[in-house]
This record gives C-alpha cells, structure tokens and sequence, in this order.
C-alpha cells in the first residue's frame, strides 16, 4: 500500500468512526431512556430482592478425647481394635450427603420453617430450592484442610437454625449407624470367643474318650499276658527303656494292669476336663472381658466444628453494588444497541421513496430513449 493511499484509508476510517459518533449523538435521548430504565430496574431489584444469608461451618474429626469412653475395653486383650477419629467422622461424612438425610431435613425442619404462601408451592420445586441452599465442600489442600457446609436462608438465625438442625440430623444418622455396627461387632467376637471355648472343651472330651478306649485296650493285653506291674530294666536310664512306648500308646500294656486300672478309673470319675484345657483361661478372661464392653451411644461424637456458629450480619445476596453496577453497563450496552437499530430503520423509511422516485426517472429516460 503507497503511502497515499493509506493517507486515504486513515480518513476514510475517521470518517466512519465521526458517522458513529454523530449516530450516538442524535440518539442520545433513546441512549439515555434505556441506561435510566435499566438503572431503575437493578435498584429496585436491589432494594426489594429478598436477602439471602449464609452460614459457613468447618467440620472436623472428633478429637482423641471424645473417644475414650468408646475405646474401653478394646484391647489386644480383647482382639477388638481401638476406634480412630478418622473411623467415626467417614460415618458422618456419608450421612451428611445421603439422599436419606436430605429428605429428613426437608420433611422435619425446610417445609415448617416456610410460610404457608410458599410452602402451598409444588414440593419437587421446594426440594429443589432446598438442595441448591446446602452445599458441602471438600478441603481444601491449600486452605484449612476442612470439609465446609454453606447454608443460606432468608435471615441469619434462620441460616443457623437450619444449618444446626442438619447437622444434627446427619449426626444423629451417622450414630445410629455406627452403634449398630459397633455392638454387632462385638456381638460377633463375643460368640466366636464362646465357639472357641465349646472347640476346646469338645476337643478335649474327644481326647479322653480316645484315651480311655486305648487304656482299655491296653488293659486287656496286659492282664492277658499276666503283666502287673511295669518292668523297667536297671541297665538302662528310664527314658531309655520300656517307658517310651508307653506315652504314644502302642505299648500301654507294659505299665501293667495296676497303673491302667488306676488312671482309667480317674478319668472315669473326671466331672470337668477344663483344669487340662491349656488355653482355656486366656479364652474365658477374653470372653469376660468382651461381655464386660459397653458404651453410652450419648457419649458418641462423631465431628467437630471448628469455632462456634455465628449468626451473619450481612446478606451474601444480592450484592446491591454489583448489581447497580451490572444494570449500567446493561443499560448501556441496551441502550447503543437500540440507537443503532432506531438509526437503521429510520434511515432505510428516508431512502424509500427516494429510490422509488429514482426509479421512476430511470424508467421514464429509458422509455424516452426508445
């Protein structure tokens, strides 16, 4: 492009730019009527919208302190494993987002707290509302680490009334869960600890009745060989002569009828085989002990909030500023857009009949020329 002409295409675009400008000018009054409606419109939003506050509250696991009266009596001892914070408040955590919860809270505390203009309004569309008003958040990495619950009403107490009545529905919920789940598992381990305890005493039974059919056995070969008294030999230490045979029974008889006849009738007349059980005391102090564990479910806790809940002072909505703010730049925006359009179709009313009588001429030359 020579230097001439983009001299020519430089004026060329101020004289578009002066086009506009004067278009803006002569239709400043359509300008300044739709920025002044919409003004009116975002103040009178602004000043009658129903505030809307919100309540923010931090929740975290319940403390070490909170769990030592559960933790009573679970021990390796007892083979039950102390509970942790983190155990408890997973179950808080999946009754704050249940479906379950949420319908709860809308049947027992949304639907009461609302006039009765707006809760003649459809339920799904006041469930709805509900929902989009209570919103938890995950923690943050970067933040306080924390699980955050916003509730919003359309007054302050309001706000902490619902968002302390949620959260006690929730924990309330996650308790009940978590108790069941608690004394079933104790339950569990206390009639495994009884099943033990019948698994040794059977055991043990079986081995004397096995003892006593091989004494009796045994008894009978040694009165049929004539065989009294054991024979133990003087060249041999005892270990090392007919005493060995005797512990695995396959040479009972050589003890001699005496000493047979001696220890069937003792086993005969046993009334308990507990006092020869090994392990049997370890088991029944474990069972005691299992039966002995109980907890309030009162003195459950299940989360914690970080500082107390606060009333607000301030609504959250609207933000009256913004909004004004926002009606200007839409008025106008509105307002250039309709001074354009007005522009346009006035100037295309002016060039109608010109182009008609144009026309005309044009006709009327041809016509002529002919």
């Amino acid at each position: 492009m020579s230097g001439r002409e983009h001299v020519l295409h430089h004026i060329s675009d101020d004289l578009h730019l002066i086009d506009l400008w004067e278009i803006l000018l002569r239709r400043r009054l359509e300008i300044a009527v739709c920025f002044l409606v919409c003004i009116v419109i975002g103040v009178a939003y602004a000043l009658l919208a129903t505030p809307r506050y919100e309540v923010d509250v931090y929740l975290d696991k319940p403390f070490a302190s909170d769990l030592a009266a559960l933790n009573l009596g679970r021990s390796p001892a007892t083979g039950l494993v102390p509970f942790e914070g983190a155990y408890l408040f997973g179950y808080f955590l999946s009754s704050l987002v249940s479906e379950h919860t949420l319908q709860r809270f809308f049947a027992e505390v949304y639907l009461p707290s609302l006039d009765e203009q707006v809760s003649s309004e459809p339920k799904h569309l006041l469930y709805e509302k509900m929902v989009r008003s209570i919103r938890i958040s995950k923690p943050d990495p970067k933040g306080r680490g924390l699980f955050n619950l916003k509730v919003e009403a359309d007054s302050g107490e309001k706000a902490v009334q619902r968002s302390a009545a949620f959260l006690s529905l929730a924990a309330a919920e996650a308790t009940s869960k978590f108790v069941e789940d608690a004394r079933n598992e104790i339950d569990l381990t206390v009639r495994n600890a009884e099943r033990d305890l019948a698994e040794l005493r059977l055991t043990v039974s079986r081995k004397r009745e096995d003892r006593l059919v091989q004494l009796s056995e045994a008894l009978q070969v040694a009165q049929a060989v004539g065989l009294t008294n054991p024979e133990i030999t003087n060249a041999r230490l005892p270990e090392q002569d007919g005493l060995r045979p005797w512990m695995d029974g396959s040479q009972l008889y050589a003890r001699g009828s005496k000493s047979l006849r001696a220890e069937l009738e003792v086993l005969k007349k046993r009334e308990s085989d507990d006092p020869f059980i090994a392990s049997l005391r370890d088991t029944e102090a474990r069972l005691r002990q299992l039966k002995a564990v109980h907890f309030d479910p009162k003195s459950v806790r299940v989360f914690n909030t970080d500082g107390e809940i606060v009333v607000p002072t301030k609504p959250v909505a609207p933000k009256k500023l913004l909004v004004v703010v926002f009606a200007s730049l839409l008025g106008l925006m509105f307002g250039v857009a309709f001074a354009f359009v007005v522009e346009f179709l006035t100037t295309a009313r002016e060039r109608a009949p010109r182009s008609r009588v144009a026309s005309r001429a044009s006709f009327t030359e041809a016509m002529a020329a002919e």
